[in-house]
């Protein structure tokens, strides 16, 4: 084979102290070896790299990506430390590379090599070119260690060690390898510099947009904005909702903008009135460029102060007061938005363009109640979502062409029925309210979105993805229908792409713990429980969330973490002790555990708060109350449960459900009183809905009699191996 040069990424390893345990015990050291070529062998190959070289004691290896040679280390090295430690280490370097054979060589080679002579055993040192590329990683965790001059290679190198837990981080001031390290002040840049050549790009952005400052030749990329809750200079304190409106139609105005990132409205109220300055708000946020401001009301007037600050450099890039009449206050939206399109150097469209200059609605009375009713909306609390929707009619009454009000009366009529559980019926209102504002303005976004959540909570589930879709093309930021498109591609289980989109949504909404909750179960689904782990964890960070509890769980039981599974139980009881669905999974997870006298507990509770068990489509823990009283000989109260269940989940698939879990509960049925043809005949039922959830498979007690089955063993085996076909295709996001 002809050389070829390809860009990727080269990993160094090598077990440190080898040749001396060779000479002090060559049993363990040929035992270190083993295990050290089996799991490159399991971990390189998955990770979509090569293996170029196997010496005595370690190995170089090429990969076509730093994330994933990243991702293959910290496999190998978690791999090492069990049981019996395996003292390796690691370094990877990134960049073009010429390709033979059975070889590779040029520069990267050798920076790669540097890079690992620093190392310790345990952890993984990569170059600034590879945390370039993993730096926006939220399951990639880093600490710099400094610059350091290799010979040979022209510029310092910085190195970083990954820190991901597991992984050993040394003292920076103990490292030694082939280099010397570099003074900071004859070499670094300051602080500020760094920040700005080292502008971050997030996720979802594939393209940069420069703009060059009047009078400064450095070149600055920008693409990405948050915009925090504008101040409020009124003395009317009841006046906040009004700010809050304006600042998010702005931010709304922004987000219309496809070339530009912009995070949610929802995650930037959690700055309202914040002490950080605007570099820590940049940082934390993943942006370039952060909008303050205020505004004041002074009769028929509005002055609105408006400011565009670089995260970098913290200078002014642009500001502006603006003094009109209120009257004008749409105009004056518009205005800003396009001001700082036009200073960030970022195309829009002619449609965008339109939709931005778009007046809502002529009547500012009936915009002052759509601003009240939306910010009791956002309260998520079912007094002030029945204030939200007093509000949205007000609106209506005064313009019944108003199409964002139809749209907010859409989502406050679904939030009745999906959050706050009144009867089903309100999504019959909800998709009229979200179709009367969709006949009022077909741009909408917000209109798309609200109609979808109609049909997304009434399990219509493919007519609200078509809905999800337009909602989102018409506005690639919209926080809440970028995250439910997400959720909708995880129904129909093409789980690379709800990782796409859930990762979208954590990068522009990351304040919001269910995009994160939802990566986590994907991953947990796709047998990654390191990703799934430390996705779960940080969605708990921002809320406590029943399913994230849950989620952890099964990731820690399908690891063997029996007593991490346990401590997690108290938790989710924790939450809310007066809902059957806290007893119910806490009652699951103990059962998975093997603890059936307190799962009895947990589901004989569950099924006393649940005031509708007889119809509950739902919940399972009938079914499982049943199993366990069967276990228990009490095969009356046994069947009463089972019969009655069966019933409910065999009705909802005659209305027309496809939800898996009903078939799933079916075949659990079935499987418990033994008829094991049925169960199996459920269980593919199941697959054909969408379900591919092996390792819930594995560990429910549910299944227990069909568990032996060829044919059950076989479901098992395609389910594993559709989920490790669609974790390579995921393994680049």
């Amino acid at each position: 084979m002809s050389p070829t040069r390809q860009l990727g990424a080269i990993m160094f390893t090598d077990i440190m102290g080898f040749t001396a345990m060779m000479e002090a015990n060559e049993q363990t050291a040929n035992e270190w070896r083993t295990r050290l070529r089996q799991s490159l062998k399991t971990h390189v190959s998955f990770f979509n790299g090569r293996i170029i070289e196997l010496n005595g004691d370690g190995a170089l290896t090429f990969f076509q990506s730093a994330y994933e040679a990243v991702k293959a280390a910290i496999a190998i090295q978690l791999d090492m430390k069990m049981n019996s430690p395996v003292p390796l280490r690691a370094g990877i370097h990134a960049g073009e590379v010429v390709m033979e054979e059975s070889s590779v060589y040029g520069s990267v080679v050798n920076v790669a090599s540097r890079v690992e002579s620093f190392a310790v055993p345990g952890s993984i040192f990569i170059s600034e070119k590879v945390f370039d590329e993993v730096k926006n990683k939220p399951d990639i965790q880093t600490l710099s260690l400094g610059k350091f001059r290799f010979k040979n290679v022209e510029d310092p190198v910085e190195i970083f060690a990954i820190r991901n837990e597991g992984i050993a981080v040394p003292d920076k001031q103990k490292l030694t390898g082939k280099g010397v390290v570099v003074e900071k002040n004859k070499f670094l840049l300051p602080k500020a510099a760094l920040a700005g050549i080292g502008a971050t790009l997030l996720i979802t952005v594939a393209v940069y947009f420069l703009f060059i400052k009047p009078g400064d030749k450095k070149l600055t990329a920008v693409e990405s904005i948050a915009v925090l809750p504008f101040d409020n200079q009124d003395k009317d304190v009841q006046s906040d909702f009004f700010a809050d409106g304006i600042t998010e139609d702005i931010n709304t105005n922004l987000s219309r903008i496809s070339s530009l990132t912009v995070i949610s409205h929802t995650t930037m109220q959690a700055f309202k009135k914040t002490a950080k300055g605007i570099k820590e708000i940049g940082k934390e946020l993943n942006v370039n460029s952060v909008l303050k401001g205020s505004l004041r009301r002074m009769g028929d007037k509005i002055r609105i102060y408006a400011e565009l600050v670089d995260v970098a450099t913290q200078k002014s890039l642009w500001s502006e007061t603006i003094e009109k009449d209120y009257a004008k206050i749409f105009d004056i939206q518009s205005e800003i938005a396009q001001q700082i399109a036009n200073k960030l150097a970022v195309k829009v469209s002619e449609a965008e363009k339109k939709r931005i200059e778009q007046k809502p609605t002529d009547n500012l009375q009936a915009y002052e109640y759509y601003l009240q009713g939306r910010d009791y909306y956002y309260h998520y609390k079912n007094e002030d979502n029945e204030k939200a929707i007093e509000y949205f009619k007000k609106a209506i009454a005064l313009d019944n062409n108003y199409s964002l009000a139809w749209a907010g009366l859409g989502d406050a009529y679904s939030q009745k029925h999906s959050r706050y559980g009144a009867e089903a019926a309100w999504l019959d209102s909800s998709k009229i309210a979200g179709q009367r504002a969709i006949q009022l303005d077909s741009n909408s976004s917000e209109a798309y979105k609200a109609l979808s959540n109609a049909y997304y909570y009434a399990k219509d589930y493919d007519k609200g993805f078509e809905l999800l879709e337009k909602s989102v093309a018409l506005n690639p930021n919209n926080a809440q229908a970028v995250g439910n498109l997400g959720t909708a591609y995880f129904l129909k289980a093409q789980l690379d792409e709800a990782l796409r989109w859930e990762k979208k949504a954590a990068a522009i909404n990351p304040k919001n713990g269910i995009p994160y909750m939802v990566i986590g179960w994907t991953y947990r689904i796709l047998g990654d429980y390191t990703q799934a782990e430390q996705w779960l964890r940080k969605s708990l960070e921002l809320r406590k969330f029943i399913d994230t509890y849950r989620e952890l769980a099964y990731t820690f039981l399908l690891q063997q973490k029996v007593d991490s599974a346990r401590n997690i139980v108290p938790l989710i009881i924790a939450i809310d002790s007066s809902n059957n669905r806290n007893f119910e999974v806490a009652g699951m997870i103990t059962h998975m555990i093997g603890d059936t006298i307190t799962a009895k507990r947990y589901f004989e509770k569950s099924v006393s708060l649940n005031k509708s068990i007889s119809t509950d489509i739902e919940g399972y823990e009938a079914v499982s109350l049943g199993q366990l009283l069967l276990n228990e000989g009490n095969t009356i109260e046994a069947d009463i449960h089972l019969t009655t269940a069966l019933s409910a989940y065999k009705k909802a698939i005659e209305d027309g459900s496809m939800d898996d879990d009903h078939a799933l509960y079916i075949a659990a049925i079935y499987s418990i009183k033994n008829d094991k043809q049925q169960a199996l005949v459920w269980l593919k039922k199941a697959q054909e809905f969408k379900w591919m959830d092996y390792g819930f498979g594995e560990l429910t007690p549910w299944y227990k009699n069909i568990r032996n089955e060829p044919a059950f063993r076989q479901l098992m085996s395609n389910l594993k191996q559709n989920a490790a076909d669609m974790r390579r295709k995921a393994a680049s996001l």
